[in-house]
């Protein structure tokens, strides 16, 4: 009887020595760290049992004894902590919380310890023999009754949450696996009460003979429903691994979950996440509140760290918004590198990759878009065309590359000579245009005429070649009086027929538009 006995706690101790380490490794949930820390304890006193059977000698019993205390105070807790974990009726096990829980498992691993100092726990020692073995006999004291109705409050709690869960959950699939750990919960429950009432007549600790079988049919539920590792999976990699932060809202906007990433972004901006309403949590911020408490999607922009961030804040209605239970996910998404490529794009598409300056489409639509202002406000509009002299033969003489490093060269000094809300633009293969945001005919001329001189002035090196080049420009303005123009293509045709007489005139020149 002995040794078939001490066989099924050696397998019982192996089992969930595998198992603690197992659950260990898979994941980085708090639900699992704790299920492994449960059965951790659970082998430390089984462990301490099958040497107190196979001992006949009093102190080794009382030895072993104190070794199963280095386990056996966390184990109903820690089996309370895991419902809760598991079930989210908690998200994490915060500080406040695990010093509430576990402060008698604490204590009475203390008041254990020095038991031979005070006999709070236990008052008398024995040994007795049954079937063939030795048995420890103990006579308990005061704080034993303590931890003992602390034991059965945490498993009975522990029960009555499974089995809430199982009334809850509609889905055949998920009602099995709080079936499994329900039924589990109850067999240590009752191994409890059996030790509390035939204690003093066998002097058999049921609840060591009972654990293993409990452990065999949370494995039994592992490897039939595979609920530890698909649950646990599913939620680390969409909700705990998820780029994007997730906070869930239950009813009155209260915090009720969120992911790593939510508090990340949250922390950035010295803000801490709690199981509060949004109110309290963002208070001193008025925007952002507004934007969380929206059920739009919605855009925020915010300078973390010295740097521009954009987010996208997107809801999701959880569950049914006619049971008045309405709950909702606010997912946070980084699109900073999104709004840079978008902008990045955006400046490929309007820019010229040779000049730097706008091509001919954006200058259009810009400048388009500022004569309608200035017709609107009666300010005045210029507009210069330049064409550089005989491109075609610095293409011939120098080659191609040399005509490419003039015309960057051209687009550096227009950028450079104009002012920065004009707006320059190359419109053909040699040819350049600028809008003079209110700037009069005579102004735009004189403009044009100094920036004549600086072309003329310039000396461009390529492959140890000097070149130089000149530039012809036509200039045309509207006034405040001139309401019957209302496209830029009919300014762009004025000063076209500017160019076209400043080329006549020998090129190297600036001719005005004469209506």
């Amino acid at each position: 009887m002995k040794t078939l006995f001490s066989l099924y706690l050696v397998l019982a101790v192996i089992l969930s020595q595998y198992f603690s380490a197992y659950f260990f490794s898979k994941g980085r949930t708090s639900y699992r760290k704790a299920f492994s820390a449960l059965v951790f304890c659970i082998s430390i006193y089984l462990f301490g049992y099958l040497m107190i059977i196979n001992s006949s000698n009093l102190q080794e019993m009382i030895f072993w004894n104190q070794v199963q205390y280095f386990g056996l105070p966390f184990i109903s807790v820690l089996w309370l902590t895991v419902a809760l974990l598991y079930t989210r009726t908690i998200c994490s096990l915060k500080t406040s919380t695990a010093l509430l829980l576990f402060a008698i498992p604490v204590l009475t691993f203390l008041i254990r310890l020095t038991n031979s100092w005070h006999h709070f726990f236990y008052t008398k020692w024995g040994i007795k023999e049954y079937f063939g073995y030795y048995s420890l006999y103990m006579e308990r004291g005061l704080w034993y009754y303590v931890n003992i109705s602390y034991t059965i409050l945490c498993l009975f709690l522990t029960v009555i949450i499974y089995f809430i869960e199982y009334l809850r959950n509609k889905a055949r699939y998920i009602k099995s696996h709080f079936l499994i750990f329900l039924f589990a919960s109850l067999l240590p429950l009752i191994g409890i009460t059996l030790i509390l009432f035939t204690f003093d007549q066998f002097s058999i600790d049921y609840s060591a003979l009972i654990m293993p079988i409990s452990l065999l049919i949370i494995s039994y539920g592992i490897f039939k429903y595979d609920f530890l590792d698909i649950r646990t999976l599913a939620r680390e990699t969409i909700f705990e691994n998820n780029f994007a932060g997730m906070v869930v809202l239950g009813p009155g906007r209260r915090i009720i979950d969120y992911n790593k990433a939510a508090k990340n972004f949250f922390d950035a901006i010295n803000i801490s996440l709690n199981n509060y309403p949004l109110e309290q949590v963002i208070n001193n911020d008025p925007k952002l509140l507004d934007i969380f408490n929206s059920e739009e999607t919605r855009n925020l922009t915010l300078m973390i760290n010295g740097k521009k961030r954009f987010y996208e804040i997107d809801t999701v209605q959880l569950g049914d918004p006619e049971d008045g239970n309405i709950k909702m996910l606010k997912a946070i998404r980084d699109v900073t590198e999104e709004r840079k490529t978008q902008e990045k794009l955006k400046f490929l598409a309007a820019i010229d990759s040779l000049s730097g300056l706008n091509n001919r489409a954006e200058l259009m639509s810009l400048a388009q878009k500022y004569l309608s202002i200035a017709i609107k406000e009666n300010k005045d509009f210029s507009l210069l065309v330049m064409d550089l002299d005989n491109f075609k033969i610095v293409n011939d003489t120098f080659g191609h590359g040399a005509g490419d490093e003039v015309i960057r060269v051209m687009g550096r000094l227009i950028k450079t000579y104009f002012r920065k809300n004009d707006i320059a633009g190359r419109i053909g293969g040699e040819e350049f245009a600028v809008v003079l945001k209110d700037a009069s005919l005579e102004e735009a001329k004189k403009k044009a005429e100094l920036f004549r001189e600086v072309i003329a002035d310039r000396k461009i090196i390529y492959e140890e070649q000097e070149i130089s080049i000149t530039v012809s420009i036509g200039v045309a303005a509207i006034h405040n009086a001139a309401k019957n123009i209302y496209n830029i293509g009919d300014i762009l045709k004025m000063a076209d027929n500017a160019l076209y007489n400043a080329k006549a005139k020998g090129r190297n020149s600036v001719a005005t538009f004469k209506s």
